[in-house]
């Protein structure tokens, strides 16, 4: 009876991580492609996190399961009304571990987008959260959200989009009691009063108050900070009260406090502090404040929730990007978070599959694509400002690789050598140079309208863009006030797509589309159905759409600069290039190690591939088919000929 251990790393470009296993610094990963059969991948389209990972583990294409996009418009309402594409219930798939949990087989699911809330459940089939981490989306479990608490200096005004706005139904990371989008919570020193209780030594030079405000509650929690200096060091004491014997933590610049521990109308939840700026006499501070994630509930079945709390400790999920682009963080808190997160899914994965039985394990870390978000532009000459603090953005991006590794290496060691350890990904990543502003492109070449206030006027609206290269016809068959007739939808796409590849970059006089498909090329590509957009466009390395509308904007393009803007992406290629390829490596006694695929593999084939290893049926609706490893020159009976 074969056992099946999926790593999914999310956006991996087969390039980078091969130039930092021979750099050397990755020594597990190393081991792996020397032992592994490796296979290039074509994601799905558009090749995002969602459908990529629902079709990973259901192999069936993005029509099939009735998830096109991150961002799924909803039928009967306005085209940018979305629901979240993550959402298990929208799905129409069977995923692997449900195949495993129906013929009474046991099986264990971390952190997989697309999985929650779970379709089934049973005794033997163990998930782990897969409510988020990814997409920069909000987890179904944070009570509250990551944020600084300053004081002492104007915070930045400007906050850091990416490339699409928000639109209508789509559930922001920065929901909950931040004061301002960018998650910056301004506070105010005021001169310490009626303190007691206070460590000895302890000078106090101002106090503040910290506000807290868990998810779906108006009440707000407060605690009272106190700076002051100790031992000629700057400190900062965090209480409940005034009493110093009340305090919940007190640190010093640079420190992160333990895990404090909250209770919210939902149930109990942990976050934690780190210190890094005070200045006492100028009354300057910046606390930042993890993510608060719920400590009960994020399993099934829900004891396990009890018993990672106990032998592990509190969820360490948010890992996302906002928090450093609207500098809340430095890029070695960054790192410090990528870090307790990775640490918190292996040790969570020493007690689940190595203390439990499991005949497939399926678990998901997003940290990687992250980084890439953040410093691709360092591995790349050909953004305009790669070289803008590159020696830090690669020495980030090496640092996230070598938490890749030690991950890859403590799942090796949970697997058994007759095992399957399969290392698969989503997509790749390439340089975004550039940002294209296919809205105010449509609203300029008279597809879009909008009123006073920049607001879409549906009434005088024939299309629509929808992140990342989605076109969307005002049809009134699909969408509510909807203006364009069903025989008009066909000589809209024709403008859409002369219009589309007409277009040039005008700093550079070249075209920047490299394909605009319909509905026949969709199919083929497996976009289809109700939720299928009427025109995908695909764009050249450096190059990526931006949904939201800007008020008098000088120019359609925009540079892209790293630490405020995503530098590197994958959705926007077409799944056929370099820039959206990834990889699959998989090991098991019949496969040559070292060996490569003769061919790309459509991500649909893994899934019923998966399913073969471990001896267990396709999940229904597949659309893949198991991959023959002889034809791909991957076996060891291949080796021997």
């Amino acid at each position: 009876m074969s056992r099946l251990f999926m790593l999914g790393i999310d956006g991996l470009p087969p390039a980078t991580l091969r130039r930092f296993v021979e750099e050397g610094i990755l020594p597990n990963c190393a081991k792996l492609f020397a032992d592994a059969a490796c296979l290039e991948v074509t994601p799905t389209l558009p090749a995002l996190t969602s459908p990529g990972w629902q079709t990973i583990a259901s192999g069936a294409h993005p029509g099939t399961l009735g998830i096109s996009n991150i961002l799924l418009p909803t039928l009967g309402r306005a085209p940018d009304h979305i629901r979240n594409g993550f959402d298990r219930s929208l799905s129409r798939g069977e995923y692997l571990w449900e195949v495993l949990a129906a013929e009474g087989e046991p099986a264990i699911v971390m952190k997989y987008p697309g999985s929650w809330p779970p379709k089934v459940e049973a005794d033997h089939l163990i998930q782990v959260d897969g409510a988020g981490g990814y997409a920069d989306i909000t987890c179904s479990f944070e009570e509250v959200s990551s944020t600084c608490y300053s004081c002492g200096f104007e915070i930045p005004t400007s906050q850091a989009q990416g490339c699409c706005s928000v639109p209508h139904g789509y559930d922001d990371h920065w929901r909950v009691d931040s004061a301002t989008a960018s998650g910056w919570t301004p506070v105010v020193a005021r001169d310490p009063l009626n303190w007691t209780g206070l460590p000895a030594g302890a000078a106090p030079g101002f106090e503040t108050v910290l506000t807290l405000t868990p998810a779906g509650q108006r009440r707000r929690r407060l605690l009272h900070a106190l700076a002051h200096t100790r031992d000629g060091q700057p400190r900062l004491l965090v209480s409940t009260t005034k009493d110093g014997g009340d305090r919940i933590t007190e640190l010093a610049v640079g420190q992160w406090s333990d895990w404090i521990h909250d209770e919210s109308g939902r149930g109990s939840y942990a976050y934690r502090l780190k210190l890094l700026e005070l200045d006492v006499e100028r009354r300057v501070l910046r606390l930042y404040r993890s993510e608060g994630h719920r400590t009960t509930g994020f399993t099934r079945p829900g004891p396990v929730a009890d018993d990672l709390l106990r032998e592990v400790g509190p969820v360490a999920e948010w890992t996302g990007t906002f928090d450093f682009m609207n500098g809340l963080i430095d890029l070695d808190t960054q790192l410090e978070i990528y870090d307790r997160h990775t640490r918190w899914v292996e040790d969570a994965l020493r007690q689940l599959a190595g203390r439990r039985p499991w005949r497939g394990a399926f678990v998901h870390w997003h940290v990687v694509e992250y980084a890439h978000h953040i410093a691709g532009a360092a591995l790349d000459p050909d953004h305009p400002r790669h070289d803008l603090d590159q020696e830090r953005y690669l020495s980030f991006l090496r640092d996230t690789y070598r938490l890749l590794d030690r991950l890859v290496g403590t799942v090796a060691e949970l697997v058994d050598v007759d095992d399957t350890l399969a290392l698969v990904s989503d997509h790749g990543h390439d340089t975004v140079h550039s940002l294209f502003f296919i809205n105010d492109f449509l609203r300029e070449r008279g597809f879009l309208a909008t009123g006073p206030d920049d607001t879409i006027d549906w009434s005088r609206t024939r299309a629509y863009g929808l992140f990342p290269g989605l076109i969307l016809a005002n049809t009134t068959s699909r969408w509510s006030g909807g203006i364009v007739a069903e025989e008009e939808v066909e000589p809209l796409r024709q403008e859409l797509t002369a219009a589309l590849r007409s277009l040039v970059d005008p700093r550079t006089g070249r075209p920047v589309v490299s394909a605009v498909l319909g509905p026949t090329e969709l199919r083929a590509y497996g976009q289809h159905g109700e939720a299928a957009p009427d025109l995908f466009f695909a764009m050249d390395k450096g190059y990526e759409p931006a949904t939201r509308l800007r008020h008098d904007a000088p120019a359609l393009f925009e540079l892209t600069i790293p630490g405020a803007e995503l530098t590197s992406g994958h959705g926007s290629f077409h799944p056929t290039s370099a820039s959206a390829a990834t990889l699959a490596l998989i090991r098991n006694p019949e496969l040559r190690g070292g060996s490569v695929g003769r061919y790309p593999v459509a991500m649909v084939d893994l899934a019923p591939t998966f399913a073969a290893l471990m001896g267990v049926r396709p999940p229904q609706g597949c659309d893949g088919r198991p991959l023959d490893f002889h034809a791909c020159g991957l076996t060891i009976k291949e080796s021997a000929e």
